[in-house]
Formats: C-alpha cells, sequence, structure tokens
C-alpha cells in the first residue's frame, strides 16, 4: 500500500494554465458573490468552474485535488438550492477551500507527486459543513482483504466475567471509556483521556474470551495507546472513530455481536499512520505483522502545515525583492569601501538595510540567514568613527556574506535548497551553496541560448518551405544544433544531448543530399519539428519550474526515431 501517487508532470502542464485561469474565475465569482450575496447567478457560475476543474482533475488523476473540487462544487450546489440564509459556517468553508485549492496543485506538481490523504481533511471540513458523513483516513487506500479479528491469531491471557457480573462490569467500563471520550471531545487534550478510555479497552479486552472478539479489543486498545504516545493527530473523523468504538460496547450490552470490518480496517490503517514502535501499540503492530505506511501521521501533518503556508508566487516574489535589496546592499558596500569613510551617516543607511533583510528573512523561516546579517550588522555598526583601512577583513566578510546569502535565495527561488538545508552553515557548505547558484546562473543562460537555437530552427525550417525550399535558409542549422548538443553535453544532460546530436546529423545529411522530394522533405521536416517543439517544451519547463519531467522528451525520441536510418553514428 502507498500514500504517494506519481504524476504525470508534462500532462498538467499542458492543462496548467487553463486549469489555473479557471480557478481564478471560480475564486472570483465566490468572492464576488460575498459581497453580493443576493445573486445566485455568481454562485451558479462559480458551481460550473468547479465542475469543469472537478473533471480535469479527475482526468489526470490527481484524486486529492478532484476531491475537494468535487466537494466544493457539492457544498455551492448545496447553497443554491438553500432558499433560506446562507449559514456563515458554510461560506467559511468555502473560502477556505479556494485557499488550500490552489496551494493543493503547487505542491503536487512542485513535487511531481500526489499525497491524496493530505486532501481529506479539507475535503471532510466541506462535507461536515453541509451535514454530509465524513470521509474514513483509508479513504484513498481501498479495502483489504485482511481483517485482523478474523485472520490474525494472537491472543492475551484473558480473565472472564461470571454471566452475572457482565453487564455490571460490561457498564462501569463503558463509563470509563465514556467519560474519556467526552473529555476528549470537549477540550481536544489527547493524552490524559485516551490514558482513561485505554484503561476500559484493556480491561474489555481481558474479560473477552480468546477469539475474534478479544482480538477487536486488542487492536482498539493499541489505537488509543498510539494516542497516548503521540504518534496520532486528532481530526474530527478519528473522533468519530473513537466513538464507534464505544458503539461496539453498547453492542456487547445489547448481546450483539462485537465488531465491524470497516472499523477495523480503519483502525488498523491509523495504526500504520502513527509510526509506533514502542509500547502496546508496536508490539500488536509488530506481532500482527501490520506493515507501516511510508509517511507517518506527524509527517503527513508537517506536509500539510508546509502546503498551506505562503504560496511559491508569493515566496518568488518576496525573494526577487530582497535579492535586489542585497545587491544593492553590496553596492553601498563597495562604495564605503572605496572612500573609507566610517561616519553614521555613511554606514547607517547599510546597517538598515542588513536589519530589514534579516527581518524578512525571518518571516520567510531562514533564521539562520537572519542571523548571519545580524552579526555582520552589529560588526558594521561598531566601526563607527573607526578607520575603515584597518577593518578590510571585517567589509570583505561582509561581502561574501552578502554573496553567500543572495545565492541561498536564488537556489530557494529554483527549488533547490529548503528552510531544512540552512540549519548547519559550516564554511564548506556555504562554498558549496555558492558554487552551485553560479553554476545555475550559468546553466539558466545555456539554456536560453539553447531556446533561441530551438526557435531558429523552427523560423529556418518555416522559411525553408516558404521560399520553395532554398537550401540557403537551413545550411547552417547543423552547425547550430551541435553547438546546442555541446551546451547540453557540458551541463550533463546525456538524453538531450543525444537528441540534438542526432538531429544535428540529421540536418547535416539532410541538407547535403543530392536529390530534393518536396513531398518527401516536407514529412521529414515535419517530423523535426516536432522534435523540435519538444525539446522547446522540455527547457521552457526547466526555465519556469527550474526542473522538468524527463519524460517529456519521450515525443522527440519518437519523432527522430523515424529518422534513424538517416542518422549514423558519428
Amino acid at each position: 500500500m502507498t500514500l504517494r501517487f506519481e504524476i504525470n508532470s508534462s500532462s498538467m502542464g499542458l492543462v496548467s494554465e487553463e486549469l489555473n485561469k479557471t480557478l481564478q474565475q471560480a475564486t472570483g465569482a465566490f468572492e464576488t458573490f460575498l459581497s453580493e450575496r443576493h445573486s445566485l447567478d455568481l454562485l451558479s457560475q462559480c458551481e460550473a468552474d468547479l465542475r469543469q476543474i472537478g473533471g480535469t482533475l479527475r482526468l489526470l488523476e490527481i484524486k486529492g485535488a478532484a476531491l475537494i473540487a468535487d466537494e466544493m462544487r457539492a457544498l455551492a450546489r448545496n447553497i443554491i438550492g438553500n432558499t433560506e440564509a446562507v449559514p456563515e459556517n458554510q461560506l467559511n468553508a468555502l473560502s477556505t477551500a479556494f485557499f488550500v485549492l490552489p496551494r493543493y496543485l503547487e505542491s503536487v506538481q512542485n513535487n511531481r507527486a500526489e499525497l491524496p490523504v493530505l486532501a481529506l481533511s479539507h475535503a471532510n471540513e466541506l462535507r461536515a459543513a453541509h451535514g454530509q458523513l465524513l470521509l474514513p483516513d483509508n479513504y484513498f487506500s481501498g479495502p483489504s482483504p485482511f481483517l485482523f479479528s478474523r485472520d490474525s491469531k494472537l491472543r492475551v491471557t484473558s480473565d472472564p466475567v461470571a454471566d452475572t457480573e457482565l453487564p455490571s462490569q460490561l457498564q462501569r467500563q463503558r463509563q470509563i471509556y465514556q467519560t474519556g471520550l467526552l473529555g476528549m471531545f470537549r477540550d481536544n487534550e489527547v493524552q490524559p483521556h485516551a490514558q482513561l478510555m485505554s484503561r476500559a479497552s484493556r480491561r474489555l479486552c481481558g474479560m473477552a474470551q480468546p477469539g475474534p472478539e478479544q482480538r477487536f479489543w486488542l487492536l482498539a486498545n493499541a489505537l488509543l495507546d498510539a494516542y497516548c504516545q503521540g504518534g496520532l493527530e486528532l481530526t474530527a473523523q478519528r473522533k468519530r472513530v473513537l466513538a464507534a468504538v464505544e458503539g461496539q460496547i453498547r453492542a456487547k450490552l445489547k448481546e450483539r455481536p462485537v465488531g465491524n470490518e470497516v472499523l477495523e480496517q480503519e483502525i488498523v490503517f491509523l495504526l500504520q499512520l502513527s509510526g509506533c514502535t514502542e509500547g502496546l501499540a508496536g508490539r500488536v503492530i509488530k506481532a500482527a505483522g501490520i506493515r507501516p505506511e511510508q509517511h507517518t501521521d506527524a509527517e503527513l501533518r508537517d506536509f500539510r502545515h508546509q502546503m498551506l503556508g505562503l504560496s511559491y508566487d508569493t515566496v518568488s516574489s518576496v525573494l526577487n525583492e530582497l535579492r535586489a535589496e542585497l545587491r544593492h546592499a553590496r553596492d553601498v558596500l563597495e562604495l564605503l569601501a572605496q572612500h573609507g569613510s566610517s561616519e553614521e551617516e555613511e554606514i547607517s543607511p547599510l546597517s538598515q538595510l542588513l536589519r530589514q533583510s534579516s527581518d524578512v528573512l525571518r518571516v520567510l523561516n531562514l533564521g539562520s540567514l537572519a542571523d548571519l546579517l545580524i552579526g555582520h550588522r552589529d560588526k558594521l555598526d561598531a566601526m563607527v568613527g573607526l578607520d575603515l583601512a584597518g577593518k578590510t577583513d571585517e567589509l570583505d566578510d561582509l561581502a561574501e556574506a552578502l554573496l553567500f546569502v543572495e545565492s541561498s535565495l536564488a537556489q530557494i527561488e529554483r527549488r533547490q535548497l529548503t528552510t531544512e538545508d540552512f540549519a548547519d552553515l559550516s564554511p564548506e557548505k556555504r562554498d558549496q551553496i555558492c558554487a552551485d547558484s553560479q553554476l545555475a546562473e550559468a546553466r539558466g543562460i545555456v539554456i536560453q541560448e539553447a531556446k533561441d537555437i530551438i526557435n531558429l530552427v523552427k523560423r529556418s525550417i518555416a522559411a525553408y518551405a516558404d521560399s520553395g525550399f532554398d537550401s540557403s535558409h537551413i545550411a547552417n542549422l547543423p552547425d547550430f544544433l551541435h553547438s546546442a548538443r555541446g551546451a547540453f553535453k557540458l551541463m550533463c544532460m546525456p538524453k538531450i544531448t543525444e537528441i540534438m546530436r542526432a538531429s544535428a546529423v540529421f540536418m547535416d545529411r539532410f541538407v547535403r543530399r543530392s536529390n530534393v522530394e518536396i513531398s518527401e522533405d516536407n514529412r521529414t521536416l515535419e517530423t523535426l519539428a516536432d522534435a523540435m517543439i519538444s525539446i522547446e517544451y522540455y527547457l521552457n519547463e526547466l526555465t519556469r519550474h527550474h526542473q522538468a519531467d524527463e519524460r517529456i522528451l519521450a515525443l522527440a525520441e519518437a519523432s527522430l526515431s523515424e529518422l534513424r536510418e538517416k542518422v549514423v553514428t558519428v
């Protein structure tokens, strides 16, 4: 079982612009409706846009995002059909979803994979807003053929209770469990209440004869132990799971069979998420052969918080502004070093720039970079009135620090680094970040030049056809393609290097051929143009997102395979 699903990023890239446009249109209609609530036509337009978004996302097999869009549409439809005043909780749920959905899609696109389980809590908020049943945590996992109470052979030492005492004992354990459950519902404090509930389930397990019923209570006890250990976050749906366990105690009091297949499978899934290796939960997980999921509940919670942070577009805008400020700071520092003046009015502007930049860095959760600038700012303030001729080392260190911070921000914007990468800023790591940033800038220049060559190739092919097949229009294309091939080889991009090599060799043969066959030439150049367009799309993805799916090049390879008999190895 897996929580993570790869997506076809090239397919998503093809529709992302239109998808974002439709989402912005739906958002605008909803925001206008909030101020003009009498105009249900706006909400109807919003509902239609959400239907289109959901359909597109299902086509792309982005299940979590599709679920959110579908639940947004269902809630919008419910509001349209409600002739009374619209409850604020429904509008708030939709507003939150319009904030969440684009960030979820951005996360999917950045990671080129989806964790649809992250969408469940948001979908459930929408469902709860108009009284729908909440979806279970294992909604995207599907049913498992394994049933713990039926298929497991585990047993524990039991202490059966006499039939005459059983009702009173069951009622007592139910009251204990209910007390903890109500406390958990009331103040969301998990551990103390889970301990009380665990005591009741442990006693119920001990009272039962070895068999399916005993194993059910053992499983429930393991779940509560996972909550006691902090392995699981308490959500609205998980409260319902715990309430359903209480329903099994009531079933026992009424002499009905204990156990529920759907409930059991959800409990097993929660244990898989818990990541517990100690205590009763850890022992049950190990003894029953329950395989932990690839991500724990704590990791999923962190992913969710990251996803709901500042959007990439917002962060990118801030980073660009901050990098401009740092470049300005370097210019001011250079003038300061040249003039050698240490008057306060000379140093103060630079000191203020460092303070402002450090404040922005803290907002972006880059405290280590902020501390670095503050440390140099303090040293700079101490230079007021001193002879700067003897402070060249400190000024050089500040210049290096500014270059390092700017390089770090550039790498973050290229999605090559995250905030966690700055926990340890050793000198070696700082040098590596600066070197990687300079290499990335050079790479960007090469990619842009390669894009220019691809555009030139396409224009030349078009000019060749329009001129009645005047070969002068394509005479230089082999050289251009070889130069692009060399650039890609220098950047260690073997697949696209080979494609460009094959294209250049073919183009060289094509230019030097003796016989011109117009219909065949048209088909051949169309095939080559297909390859160039695929490469151009790939390079555009690298420019926009600083990463691209290698599978995008498959079309170029397929196009060139048609020309393979005309291409020889050189």
